[in-house]
C-alpha cells in the first residue's frame, strides 16, 4: 500500500535543499515571536504551510520558507503543515533523474554559504539543524525590509542579490562591525545599473533611496550593538 503523507510532519523530518541560510533573519524573526502565546504561535504556524517535494525515497524535501522552519525549530515547534507541489513517492525515476529535475525547476539551490558551487545533492544537510550560515543572505533580507528592492516569487531570489552583495566585499573588511555601513552600501547598489536583471529590481527615486538608506543604517547599528554584546 502506498504511504500516505500526514499534512502535519515533524521539523526534524524535513530536508533542506539548500546549504544556508541567513542566521540574523532567523534570530530577528525569533524575537519578534518571543511574545506570542501557545494560541498565537499556532496560528502563526497553520498560516505558514511549508511547500514540499516528496522523492522517490519518500523524502520531505523543503523547497522554501527555510528560515521559518529554523525558527519552528529554535522556539521547540515540533510539528510544522506541509503543501505537497509534488510527489514522486510512487516514480521509478532514479536519484540523479531525481535531483537534475529538483535543481532544473528551482526546488532546489546547490551553491553554499560562500557562494560557491554548484555542490552535489549528496552534502546537503539532512535535516534544518545542519544549515549553516550567510551574513550576505541576511543582509540581502534586511536590505529589502528597508525597501531597496522587492520581494519576488522565485524561488531563492535572495540569494541572487546575496551573491550580488558578496561580490561587492561589503562585510569583509570589518565584519559585523562594519554593517550599517555595509547596509547604506548595499541600498546603494541595489539601485545601480548593475542590479536591473536581479529578481524584485526596482528604481527608487532620490527620496526613497535615502529613507530606505537610514533605515538600513539603523538596523546595522542594532545589529553592530548585538556582535559586540556575544
Amino acid at each position: 500500500m502506498a504511504k500516505r503523507f500526514k499534512r502535519r510532519q515533524k521539523v526534524l523530518d524535513l530536508r533542506p535543499t539548500q546549504f544556508a541560510v541567513g542566521m540574523l533573519e532567523v534570530d530577528e524573526k525569533i524575537k519578534a515571536l518571543r511574545g506570542y502565546s501557545k494560541k498565537q504561535l499556532r496560528a502563526y504556524v497553520g498560516e505558514t504551510p511549508v511547500p514540499v517535494v516528496i522523492s522517490h525515497e519518500k523524502h520531505l524535501y523543503i523547497v522554501d520558507h527555510h528560515h521559518f522552519v529554523c525558527v519552528c525549530y529554535q522556539l521547540n515547534i515540533k510539528k510544522v503543515h506541509i503543501k505537497i507541489i509534488k510527489d514522486f513517492s510512487r516514480s521509478k525515476i532514479s536519484y540523479q533523474k531525481f535531483w537534475r529535475w529538483m535543481f532544473a525547476s528551482r526546488n532546489a539551490y546547490p551553491f553554499c554559504q560562500f557562494g560557491e558551487g554548484p555542490r552535489k545533492a549528496l552534502y546537503l544537510p539532512r535535516d534544518i539543524r545542519g544549515l549553516a550560515d550567510d551574513p550576505y543572505r541576511s543582509l540581502a533580507w534586511f536590505v529589502r525590509k528597508a525597501g531597496a528592492f522587492e520581494a519576488s516569487e522565485k524561488n531563492f531570489a535572495e540569494f541572487k542579490w546575496a551573491n550580488f552583495f558578496r561580490s561587492k566585499n561589503l562585510l569583509d573588511r570589518h565584519g559585523y562591525a562594519g554593517m550599517p555601513q555595509a547596509m547604506v552600501q548595499a541600498v546603494k547598489q541595489a539601485q545601480s545599473p548593475s542590479a536591473r536583471t536581479l529578481p524584485g529590481f526596482g528604481k527608487l527615486n532620490l527620496t526613497d533611496t535615502a529613507k530606505a538608506a537610514r533605515k538600513a543604517h539603523a538596523r546595522g547599528e542594532k545589529i553592530k550593538a548585538m556582535d559586540k554584546r556575544c
